[in-house]
């Protein structure tokens, strides 16, 4: 499978979805707050990583692919900050749309000796009106034939609409690649796609029936490309690893044990080394057992993290 990890590089990939922008706080807690029974932290530090769909396209970029992103900012500080970090890590910005009508995307988390004591959102989740809606469409019309595939990252937050697979839907049937990582508002939606990346939750909630075991794993898998139109579906089953299962044969796919310090992200990085896999002519299970190795990579790192060329090959020597 190494053969394919060589060809990455000559890929372009074409990430549509919610792009936000992750922040970090960091310090440390020695007391609770005499106004309220919470603990006091004292920030020492401060980070900002880029988010949900900006984080494949990260991931990709990362893999040595060429990640193009066409999704939604506000005219805001924050979208300068997230653009800013597509441009430095030369990430092509071109079908990125600017929306006055709307913020940018952002998390705020605060951490206190590598945990997580809250969450902040800055977000609307409503869908996008219809000039930007319109904006999206034209761009990617005019723009498919660029990519060797086409990466849908759902976070709900109103970029992912029933009008975008009317389109992507005519290009994966005249060839192109078309994977989602998949959200439950949205399954509505869906509809002619090479593969999507459940995990347990959103599996359930799509078919109603819960993984569990790999018997009941294939039944939900079926399920999937019989409702959405798929070629075949690639379920993350947590510690279980991933199950990808087509129309005649299904693989479960174990993962390697290995400490997990942090789950953020880790189904973009599934769903990158998958896609860019697929683009390069791997089978749907050699890149699904690509995208294993990966995933197992990224979940020993803290906060929103990518994968390694090398850390994939030097893990693949010992699969």
């Amino acid at each position: 499978m190494e053969n394919f990890i060589e060809e990455f590089k000559n890929k372009k990939i074409l990430v549509i979805g919610d792009v936000m922008l992750d922040e970090y706080i960091f310090g440390k807690v020695n007391r609770i707050s005499p106004e309220a029974p919470v603990p006091v932290v004292e920030a020492t530090k401060t980070a900002v990583r880029a988010g949900g769909a900006a984080n494949v396209a990260l991931n990709l970029k990362t893999l040595g692919a060429k990640p193009s992103i066409l999704g939604v900012i506000g005219k805001d500080l924050k979208g300068k900050i997230l653009k800013e970090i597509f441009e430095n890590k030369k990430i092509n910005t071109k079908l990125l749309i600017e929306d006055e009508s709307r913020p940018t995307t952002v998390k705020t988390r605060i951490m206190a000796s590598s945990q997580q004591l809250l969450r902040v959102d800055w977000e609307s989740k409503n869908y996008l009106n219809r000039k930007t809606l319109l904006s999206i469409a034209r761009k990617l019309k005019e723009d498919y034939k660029n990519f060797d595939a086409i990466l849908i990252s759902d976070y709900g937050k109103g970029v992912i609409t029933k009008e975008l697979f009317k389109i992507t839907g005519l290009l994966k049937q005249n060839g192109m690649i078309v994977t989602v990582d998949p959200k439950e508002r949205n399954f509505g939606f869906y509809k002619d796609i090479t593969s999507m990346t459940p995990n347990i939750k959103e599996t359930y909630q799509a078919t109603g029936v819960f993984p569990e075991t790999d018997e009941l794993t294939e039944k939900a898998g079926k399920t999937l490309i019989d409702k959405f139109n798929l070629d075949f579906a690639l379920i993350t089953r947590s510690e279980k690893g991933m199950s990808l299962i087509t129309e005649k044969e299904s693989f479960h796919i174990r993962s390697k044990t290995r400490q997990v310090y942090d789950v953020t992200g880790a189904g973009d990085t599934v769903i990158s080394v998958f896609t860019l896999a697929l683009s390069c002519g791997a089978s749907p299970v050699e890149a699904a057992k690509l995208a294993n190795i990966s995933g197992s990579i990224v979940v020993g790192k803290l906060g929103t993290a990518t994968v390694e060329i090398d850390e994939i090959k030097t893990a693949l020597k010992n699969y």
